[in-house]
């Protein structure tokens, strides 16, 4: 028979051997509730930034793949595309990107752009077989062994190391475009004269990369020429709201318009809205129904020195040290001639492509300012320059010729439809699942 005391030291020895156990168990516990914190906390913000270098990945792709469209050379897409890719890393939700993905020492004249970025060209978008062959119309950008930094996985020794890819390039041909701003502009060439295929150099007559005087003018009787422009009647447009809104980009779904279509013009100068709805792009909101959130500015706003026209409607010649703000320029983010404005990283009141716009280009040969029905051609892009000015009743909108452009519309269900407009499009990339 144990003694009281005997009882007392056993039960001393038992207390002691089950703490010692419930600590153990309990430093288990905490350690696996870490591991699967750790887990939880760095897979999910692998997952989100795998996601934010997906749609990286995706808008790089359909910009290298439009510069591509617009007659640019594999070494202006690879620069366009990687521009955009740098655009993107500066929002503050992808600070993580911007760090892990390395910007230097670009060569844009291989397919390794840089230690991360690769951009690559097919003739095809399915099967995508990289070629190195200025004709290639489909883009695929690669962005490989971005590491993340890790919060606490690290104890489990968990690398986050994420990829994306993605391919871009031209739909099928389009029979009927329906995002156009209601503007036409004249082609260069006489009636009689209009060719049945397009000059890479000068499609219809309107040399690339030249600026030209967009006139919206006072004299309803001025004959309008080559670059000069009209505005268009579109379906369900009536009156100057409508045109404010619809140069701030807000395109008539309903409205279509293919080759060969006899399109109204406009009569009338409409000058304020003009003015209004296209300085939405730079980041000027004037006039009822425009804002940053439904009309944001361009993220680059650039300007150079004035460009400036005579009574005739003529550009003056700069003199001296002046300077335009090219296309090329805005392309490559290059903001050296950039006097006025400039990049913006606030996706709340910019986005990307605001300065282009989609205009038919038609035959107006001998027509006159006012009512007038067009025969339309295509869809030329052009290049916003700089903001409109108004004087009085005058307004002059400068914009380069960049190119006959894609769209979007209805894709022709004719297997041997060919027309001379197509939309730029995302390809399932079999390279990345989430592409």
């Amino acid at each position: 028979m144990k003694s009281a005391k005997n009882e007392c030291l056993y039960c001393t020895h038992l207390d002691a051997h089950q703490t010692g156990s419930i600590l153990v168990m309990f430093t288990i516990g905490i350690f696996a509730l870490l591991t699967v914190a750790a887990l939880a906390l760095d897979s999910g913000h692998m997952l989100l930034d795998k996601g934010r270098l997906q749609n990286a990945a995706d808008s790089s792709a359909l910009y290298g793949a439009k510069i591509i469209q617009d007659g640019g050379s594999l070494f202006e897409a690879r620069e366009a595309a990687t521009s955009m890719l740098i655009q993107n890393f500066q929002f503050s939700e992808n600070a993580d990107l911007n760090t892990s993905v390395s910007q230097s020492s670009a060569d844009y004249n291989a397919t390794q752009v840089t230690s991360n970025i690769f951009i690559e060209f097919s003739l095809w978008p399915d099967p995508f077989i990289p070629v190195l062959d200025e004709d290639a119309q489909y883009v695929r950008v690669r962005i490989e062994n971005v590491g993340l930094d890790n919060f606490i996985a690290q104890i489990m020794n968990f690398n986050k190391v994420v990829r994306a890819s993605a391919v871009a390039g031209k739909s099928t041909d389009i029979e009927c475009l329906n995002k156009v701003v209601p503007m036409m502009v004249c082609a260069g060439y006489d009636e009689p004269n209009f060719p049945d295929f397009i000059d890479d150099s000068m499609p219809f007559g309107l040399p690339r990369d030249e600026l030209y005087v967009m006139k919206a003018g006072s004299n309803q009787g001025t004959a309008i020429g080559p670059g000069n422009f009209q505005l268009l009647r579109l379906d369900g447009a009536s009156g100057g709201a409508d045109i404010r809104r619809a140069l701030a980009g807000e395109y008539t779904p309903g409205s279509c318009v293919s080759r060969g279509d006899d399109v109204p013009t406009e009569p009338g100068n409409t000058v304020g809205p003009v003015v209004q709805g296209l300085n939405t792009r730079f980041g000027q909101w004037q006039g009822g129904g425009v804002n940053s959130t439904d009309h944001p500015r361009d993220f680059n706003n650039c300007q150079g020195d004035r460009v400036e026209v005579d009574n005739d409607g003529v550009i003056i010649p700069f003199t001296g040290s002046a300077v335009e703000y090219s296309h090329l320029e805005y392309i490559t983010g290059d903001t050296l001639n950039c006097d006025t404005g400039g990049i913006s990283s606030d996706a709340s009141i910019s986005a990307g492509g605001r300065r282009k716009l989609p205009v038919v280009i038609g035959i107006c040969d001998g027509m006159t300012n006012g009512a007038n029905t067009i025969e339309a051609l295509s869809i030329g892009c052009f290049f916003l320059s700089q903001d409109i000015s108004q004087k009085g009743n005058e307004a002059h909108v400068i914009g380069e010729f960049v190119s006959v452009c894609s769209s979007s519309g209805a894709a022709s269900l004719d297997p041997g439809f060919v027309s001379n407009t197509s939309t730029i499009v995302l390809y399932r990339d079999p390279d990345s699942p989430d592409s």
